[in-house]
Parts: C-alpha cells; sequence; structure tokens
C-alpha cells in the first residue's frame, strides 16, 4: 500500500514536472524566436545606417582636402599718400596650398578693423601673381583672371587650384581705395588697420591647417602733389614784351616801353605750382603793381586800368603805361595763400634826352678792312636815355635816331637796329685805311644835332703787310714750360694790318720760322710761311713749349717772304734762355755750401764766445 501510494505520488509528480517543462520549453522556443527576429531588424538597421555611413564618407566633397597652406603678409605696415593706390611698394600677401582635387580651393578677404576720423577708404586686393591655379573661376580649366584686377573691401577672392601635382597660389597686393573703388586714392591721410582672412570653401571644409588671419597697418600722408600752397620755387611767372596765341614762355623778356597810354606794352604769364611741381589750380592770383604802370585782364578792355587785380588762375594778365616815364614793380601772389611767387619789372620811357656812349661789342672786331681787300665790317651800338636815364627803345634809325660817320671816305654807317640788351645798332663799313669817329644823333649832321653822342674811334686797317716782328712773352723759361710766341704783321706806317678773314700769304720765306732746338712736342708748327691775323687781336699767337731736359739758349730764326716791302724781306731772329737743371743743382749746391761755411764760422765765434766767458766766471 504505501509502495503503491508513493509510486502514484511519483508517478504523478513526473507528470506534473514534464508538463511544466514542456510549457517552459514552449515558452522559451517562442521568446527566442520572437528575440531572434528582432535582432534580425536590428542588425538589418546597424548595417544600412554603417553603409549610409560610410558612403557619406567616401563621397566627402575633395575642396576640404587642403594640405600644407600657408598665408604670409609681406610687412606689418606700408605707405600710401593721398595720390596713391597700388604701386610697387605696396604690401603683399601670398597663398599657397596642396589640393587632391583640382577644384580645391581657398578664399582670401579684406576687411577695415579702423580708420582715421573722417576716412572712408576701404582695402582693396590686388591679384598680381598666380602660380598654378585659376582665381575667381569655377571652372577650373578656365586662365586664372587677368594680372591687375581688384576685388573690393569685404568682398571674397578664390583661389581653386588647376593641379594636384605641386602647390597652388596667388599673391595679392593690398592697398587702400575710395569706398567702392579700386583705383580711387584715399583722400584722408591717417592710420588704417586692415585684416586680410583666408579661408577653406565649401561647407564642409572646416578651418585652415597653416593659415590665419593677417593684420595690416597702412600709413596714409597727403601726397605732396596734391598740396593746395604754391611754391615760388617751382612756380613760372614770366614777363614778355608780346603775345601769341598758344604760348608758353620760359624766360623773361626785358621790357622798355613806351610811356604812351591806350597801349598794353608788356603781358604776364602765371602758372602757379607747389613745391613738387604740380599746378595748384585751385588758387586764383592777385597781382599788383607800384611805380609806375596799370593791370588789366587780358581779356578785358582798356577801361578799367587798375593798380592791384585778382586774375583766375591759367589767365594772363597785360600791363599798360599810365602816361609817366619809370620803372614799374609787379608782385604775383596767391589770393588766397598770400605765397610771394614773383617779383617782376619793367621800364617805361619818355622822350630821348640824351644817349650813352657808342660801343664795339667784345666778340667783334676791333679793326676792319677796307672794301676791295676782303673787307669786313663791324657793329657800333648805343642807348637813347630820356632824362631819367630810361633806356628809350621806340626810335627808328634814319628817322628820329641816326648814326653819323665824321668821315665817310674811310668807314660808312648803315642798317639799323635795335635790341633791349645792346641799344641801336650800325654797321660800319670800311672805305680806306685810317680811322673814323662814329656818332649817334637825333639829326642826320652834327651840325643840325641838338642830342649826340661821344665820339668812338673806328679804325679801318691797312690790308698791305710791309713788314713783321717776332717775341717771345719772356726771355727765360724753366725746362718744359710753356711759352707764347707773337707774330705781328704791320703795314707801312707801323701799324697792325687788319684782319682780312684769310691767311697773309709769304710772309715768312720758306721754312717759316725755325729753331736751333728741338721743342716740346706739344709745340704749334711754326714752319709755315702764311700767317692768319686773329680778329680780335690783329696778331698771331703760337704755343711752344720749351725742351725738357736740355738748358741755354735757343735761336729762334725767320727771313722775310716776299709779300713784305722789299727791305723787309731779310733775316732775323731772337733767342731766349732755357735754366739748365744741372747748372741750377750745381747753383743749389754751391749756394748751400756757403752757408754752411758761414754758420761753421758763426758757431765758432759763439763757441769762443762762451769759453772766455766762463774763464771770468771762474776767476
Amino acid at each position: 500500500m504505501i509502495r503503491l501510494s508513493r509510486g502514484e505520488r511519483d508517478a504523478s509528480a513526473r507528470a506534473t514536472h514534464l508538463e511544466a517543462a514542456f510549457e517552459k520549453y514552449s515558452k522559451t522556443t517562442i521568446e527566442r524566436k520572437q528575440m531572434s527576429k528582432t535582432t534580425n531588424f536590428k542588425r538589418i538597421a546597424l548595417v544600412a545606417v554603417a553603409a549610409l555611413g560610410l558612403g557619406v564618407l567616401s563621397s566627402a566633397p575633395s575642396n576640404a582636402a587642403i594640405n600644407a597652406d600657408t598665408f604670409t603678409l609681406s610687412a606689418a605696415t606700408a605707405a600710401q599718400t593721398t595720390a596713391e593706390t597700388y604701386t610697387a611698394s605696396s604690401a603683399t600677401v601670398t597663398l599657397s596650398f596642396l589640393a587632391t582635387a583640382t577644384h580645391d580651393s581657398i578664399s582670401v578677404t579684406a576687411a577695415l578693423i579702423s580708420a582715421p576720423a573722417g576716412g572712408t577708404a576701404l582695402p582693396v586686393l590686388r591679384l598680381i601673381e598666380t602660380t598654378t591655379a585659376a582665381v575667381d573661376s569655377t571652372v577650373v580649366t578656365a586662365p586664372a583672371s587677368a594680372l591687375g584686377l581688384g576685388t573690393q573691401a569685404n568682398v571674397k577672392s578664390s583661389v581653386y587650384a588647376k593641379v594636384t601635382t605641386a602647390a597652388s597660389g596667388a599673391k595679392y597686393a593690398v592697398y587702400l581705395a575710395t569706398a567702392g573703388a579700386t583705383t580711387a586714392a584715399p583722400v584722408t591721410a591717417g592710420t588704417y588697420v586692415v585684416r586680410i582672412t583666408p579661408a577653406a570653401e565649401g561647407a564642409q571644409s572646416g578651418s585652415l591647417l597653416g593659415s590665419t588671419a593677417q593684420t595690416l597697418t597702412i600709413t596714409v600722408t597727403a601726397a605732396a602733389t596734391l598740396s593746395t600752397t604754391p611754391s615760388a620755387a617751382t612756380s613760372r611767372v614770366y614777363i614778355q614784351d608780346s603775345h601769341s596765341v598758344n604760348f608758353t614762355p620760359v624766360s623773361d623778356s626785358t621790357v622798355v616801353a613806351s610811356k604812351a597810354t591806350g597801349t598794353s606794352r608788356a603781358y604776364v604769364y602765371v602758372q602757379s605750382n607747389n613745391a613738387a611741381g604740380s599746378e595748384v589750380t585751385s588758387e586764383s592770383i592777385t597781382a599788383e603793381i607800384s611805380g609806375k604802370g596799370l593791370l588789366q585782364n587780358r581779356t578785358g578792355s582798356t577801361t578799367g586800368l587798375v593798380r592791384i587785380l585778382d586774375v583766375k588762375y591759367g589767365e594772363t594778365f597785360t600791363v599798360f603805361a599810365d602816361g609817366t616815364e619809370g620803372v614799374g614793380t609787379i608782385t604775383v601772389k596767391g589770393k588766397t595763400s598770400g605765397v610771394l611767387l614773383a617779383t617782376k619789372t619793367l621800364t617805361f620811357y619818355g622822350d630821348m634826352a640824351s644817349i650813352g656812349t657808342p660801343a664795339i661789342a667784345a666778340t667783334d672786331t676791333k679793326v676792319i678792312t677796307p672794301t676791295g681787300g676782303g673787307s669786313t665790317t663791324t657793329k657800333v651800338s648805343a642807348f637813347a636815355l630820356d632824362a631819367g636815364g630810361n633806356k628809350v627803345g621806340n626810335l627808328t634809325g634814319g628817322t628820329n635816331i641816326y648814326a653819323i660817320s665824321d668821315s665817310t671816305s674811310i668807314a660808312t654807317v648803315a642798317t639799323y637796329t635795335y635790341s633791349a640788351t645792346t641799344g641801336y645798332s650800325v654797321v660800319v663799313t670800311g672805305v680806306a685805311a685810317g680811322t673814323a669817329n662814329i656818332y649817334f644823333a637825333n639829326a642826320s649832321t652834327l651840325a643840325a644835332a641838338t642830342i649826340k653822342s661821344a665820339a668812338l674811334p673806328v679804325k679801318v686797317g691797312s690790308v698791305t703787310p710791309a713788314s713783321v716782328k717776332v717775341e717771345f712773352d719772356k726771355a727765360t723759361y724753366a725746362p718744359g714750360e710753356k711759352a707764347t710766341l707773337t707774330v705781328s704783321i704791320l703795314d707801312a706806317n707801323g701799324a697792325l694790318v687788319a684782319a682780312s678773314g684769310s691767311a697773309y700769304a709769304n710772309i715768312f720765306a720758306t721754312g717759316g720760322i725755325a729753331a736751333d732746338k728741338s721743342l716740346g712736342a706739344s709745340s704749334d708748327t711754326i714752319s709755315g710761311t702764311g700767317v692768319l691775323v686773329e680778329p680780335l687781336t690783329q696778331v698771331k699767337t703760337y704755343t711752344i713749349y720749351m725742351p725738357a731736359v736740355s738748358g741755354g739758349a735757343i735761336k729762334f730764326s725767320w727771313t722775310g717772304g716776299t709779300a713784305l716791302a722789299t727791305a723787309n724781306q731779310v733775316a732775323g731772329s731772337t733767342t731766349i734762355t732755357v735754366t739748365d737743371t744741372a747748372a741750377q743743382a750745381l747753383a743749389a749746391i754751391t749756394a748751400l755750401a756757403t752757408t754752411v761755411a758761414s754758420l761753421r764760422t758763426l758757431i765758432t765765434t759763439l763757441t769762443n764766445l762762451v769759453l772766455k766767458i766762463q774763464k771770468k766766471v771762474k776767476a
């Protein structure tokens, strides 16, 4: 019974256990199956996300692949004037980078950080160089933008790589220009601070690796060429005695004008320049005349003549006589600045009251030849003066001023001219040998003249040689010294012949002048037979160099040629002395020996005197 009961309980327990185990197994299996499906969905989703992520990474834009990028500024400071934009000294920024694709790019932007009060200029980036890059072009195969173009402030300039085998880059000049422009210079001087910023292009490009923004300080100074202050040193003010259309004077005229009223007597041209030599067109000028004369704008009429006058820039003003003789002084100033640009003078003359002493020009011949003998002429000039000593310039030769020769058989006068620097001039022509006195007067004859000048003797020389004279400038010369040998050709009266314009032939016989010793190598040739007389001196001079070593006497000999009078066709000579260097040395030694001997005697005498004094002192 007991077994039977235990057996039934065991069977019942086993059955219950099996049922429970079955139920447990079934639930676990179902749960695992359900879990397995959920896990599979999660795994699929994860794989999909990963695949998408990898796809995104594999398709990232290549403009994120910027390597070895640099961005450098040539200098932290730069200078500019109010007349400049880009110059060769402008600061520059240089961009360089390695690209992995030909459309990788970096942008550059300039912006203004600070400016002086009133300053409106903004920075400009001017492309001046590219390196295997296209600038401001999204088409990589297109050429770079034209060099020299400017990018305004706050506008980016993009640099696109054209190759992946080398660095790409660009260089920009940085300067200031007025707002909204790239070529107009800044107006306000002062200190401007500019920032130039590089940036990688593209939404996912991120920060650059090595490039950072650069700060540039540009100091703008007022340009000297734009100064509105005139300078006397560079301004051009000229007074002229005449005027013509489009005439640009480069110097002053010497204005000597009649005191008669009603006609302009001078013209004044003014160009105001600043210290840099640029025109100051914004300022009128003020002209004032003191002393004699009146002023007027050139475009005006003869009425309204004044002492002081305002003249618009670029206009010419005129000077009129006021009816009195004397000097007028004109001052020209900047109307606003008051800068004295120039002082000019002119002379108003009255009626002729006297005539100055006539003269021959320093460069003109002093002795003329008569007609028929290789005729030469000379000019004689004189000034006519009013009562105040002012030069009178409105006279007409042969009408109200005359030149008179007191001996027309020797010299005649003709052909009048006038110059403000020389006065009234007349040509004097020789007729025969002799001397004629030339006068200037207010009548055609000396007897009728009430005003006349002093006399000026004019010599008409003979052209017939009679004798010759040869002489040195001194008698003794040192070895190698320069000497002057003068040949004078004389007429029958012993006077110098006139310069005929050609050489006098056969003054010397064959061989000309000969020296009995060799002369220095640079000596003039003196062996010719003809002599060309110099117009101003009426003689011929030769330069002779003495021998360098040998001393002693040197004899120069000649024989008169067939052009001379028969009595003078004879031999002549002159002797000079060249000091002997050896003799000089010997003389010096002898003199030194004499001096030493005298000194020795003095020393002996002095010694004996000292000894005597010593003996007396001991005694």
